[in-house]
């Protein structure tokens, strides 16, 4: 492969990462912890780990390979052991990326309701050359936020015969669609399982968008062109795939 995401950061903006596990040791490079700010941004759910695991696990023939092998992973924890959280720490975790210089965000969250404040700091994040890549949400329904702002790139989740998941939300926010039913990924205690959700197809594009980066793609508009130039339809809606699913190969230097 001509690029494995060196030098790419990449944040995971969950419910932290278990940055003991074999498979992310290697690319942990830190983060911060919103919910406990005493503690680190450990993984106390396994969503994190698991997302984790997608976007950059290591390629050491054992375990999960990640999209991104070579990436950096910072935790952003804005989610608690439930998985829960609240609007002021996700946008800490926005506001975080931006002034940490950090490439790509992933954030396998998103809340039915449309916050000013949310779409500001989604904003903020772009204009600090982040490129926020969000899961579509799986009410089935319309685009949750923040996917479904326009300076977020909105993902859906496709089962293994490149349809649409019945629990996946689409709709005109959606840009791409992504591996997201019984995904294999790391969780916390070196273990792994399969989890489904457009959570799961987020972070496919985003280990994505760090090849893209890694092979010179220059800020989130860059990065949402190499990524659109690398996609293909599958013959879905276009409010259900939106550009289609991204091809690694294609991805090219620019």
């Amino acid at each position: 492969p001509r690029t494995q995401g060196e030098r790419a950061k990449v944040a995971v903006v969950d419910t932290g990462i278990d940055f003991t596990h074999p498979d992310l040791a290697a690319n942990y490079a830190g983060g911060v912890n919103f919910v406990d700010s005493k503690k680190p941004p450990m993984d106390d759910n396994s969503h994190g780990s698991h997302v984790a695991g997608t976007i950059a696990g290591v390629k050491d023939g054992k375990g999960v390979v990640g999209v991104a092998p070579k990436a950096r992973l910072y935790a952003v924890k804005v989610l608690d052991a439930e998985g829960g959280g609240n609007l002021t720490d996700i946008i800490k975790g926005l506001i975080w990326c931006g002034r940490n210089g950090m490439h790509v965000a992933n954030f396998s969250l998103g809340a039915p309701v449309n916050s000013v404040f949310m779409r500001l700091a989604v904003s903020y994040a772009k204009m600090k050359g982040v490129a926020v890549i969000a899961a579509a949400g799986n009410s089935g329904g319309s685009v949750s936020y923040p996917a479904a702002f326009e300076d977020a790139i909105a993902v859906a989740a496709s089962d293994s015969k490149d349809r649409i998941a019945e629990f996946s939300s689409r709709g005109p926010q959606v840009d791409f669609i992504a591996p997201g039913v019984d995904v294999l990924s790391s969780v916390p205690g070196g273990k792994y399982e399969s989890y489904s959700g457009t959570s799961m197809a987020a972070p496919h594009v985003a280990g994505l968008a760090a090849l893209a980066v890694s092979l010179g793609a220059s800020g989130p508009e860059g990065v949402r062109a190499a990524l659109k130039k690398a996609a293909a339809p599958v013959g879905l809606a276009k409010e259900e795939e939106g550009n289609g699913l991204i091809d690694s190969a294609k991805l090219a230097a620019r």
